[in-house]
């Protein structure tokens, strides 16, 4: 570094992107490693290692997010947006982004990762009783990735992160992302979370299980919106419940592509971009964290 400002910018930027302590003493530096916790929820066959870089990514996300909201000295209402989801009616990607703004859960989908990477489906960061959420799955599908976001929402509300840290989930068997049935708590807690604010206690398996085998996604696309007027579920999430009962996802993600107009990310990112406005974000924040959202 040129001068000491410089240096201490530097050491202020590994912190709040990295939780790297910088020290100094009779001219050494050394760099302590933030006391981090760090969970995954992942398949044997994943590399752990591809895992853990993606996972580090993310948290330099997510902690940049964190410093943004205690800087404008915004704390997390988690009870709060408990309250606002179970009030919704149908429950969409679109109208549920902004209350998590307003509780002050910040949400972000990052679209750069190195080659080679594992990207992950979600993780959760807890840095100071503050909570960030990253997306990282590209699927354009709005309701695949509300139910991610709900579920990485239930590890926060399950008490799965007691400490500061986070929890990376690479796969979600709920979303056909996997073939392999393996049992994790953490991961029924979370999907159980979700799936009763999606489903608002309402038995749609067993309305999804009366439609026997379908054979074409077209109507599997119909089915579902009569079930959503007749429910007041999404369709979407009743054609993902079709999914997960048949294990048909082929059939299953092309009745989506009839179902849902929005682009999934798209609608992230516009929602990102409108909460950042309402804060005081400092440029080199803002332009960190628009990077990582460009692939």
């Amino acid at each position: 570094m040129q001068s000491n400002s410089g240096f201490l910018q530097f050491a202020k930027l590994l912190d709040q992107r990295l939780g790297l302590s910088v020290t100094v003493n009779d001219g050494s530096v050394s760099f302590l490693p933030a006391k981090y916790t760090i969970q995954y929820k992942k398949r044997a066959y994943i590399d752990i290692q591809q895992l853990s870089d993606a996972t580090y990514l993310c948290q330099a996300v997510a902690n940049t997010l964190i410093t943004v909201l205690k800087y404008n000295h915004c704390s997390p209402n988690l009870s709060r947006l408990q309250q606002s989801l179970d009030a919704l009616g149908e429950l969409t990607l679109a109208n549920v982004l902004p209350l998590f703004w307003a509780c002050h859960i910040p949400i972000i989908h990052v679209s750069r990762f190195p080659a080679n990477v594992a990207r992950p489906a979600g993780m959760v960061m807890r840095s100071n009783n503050h909570y960030a959420i990253v997306l990282g799955h590209k699927h354009q599908s709005p309701s695949t990735q509300l139910f991610v976001l709900l579920h990485e929402l239930g590890h926060i509300v399950c008490d799965h992160l007691t400490q500061d840290g986070s929890l990376t989930d690479t796969v979600l068997p709920e979303l056909g992302e996997s073939l392999d049935v393996e049992t994790d708590p953490q991961e029924d807690e979370a999907d159980a979370y979700a799936l009763r604010l999606l489903r608002k206690d309402i038995d749609i398996v067993s309305m999804v299980r009366e439609l026997g085998r379908l054979n074409r996604p077209a109507e599997l696309a119909i089915k579902a919106k009569r079930a959503s007027q007749v429910s007041g579920i999404s369709a979407g999430h009743f054609a993902l419940t079709y999914g997960r009962e048949t294990r048909d996802w082929i059939l299953t993600q092309q009745a989506l592509r009839f179902l849902e107009k929005g682009n999934a990310i798209a609608t992230l990112q516009s929602s990102f971009i409108e909460a950042m406005e309402q804060l005081d974000v400092r440029s080199q924040d803002s332009e960190f964290l628009m990077s990582m959202q460009t692939g």
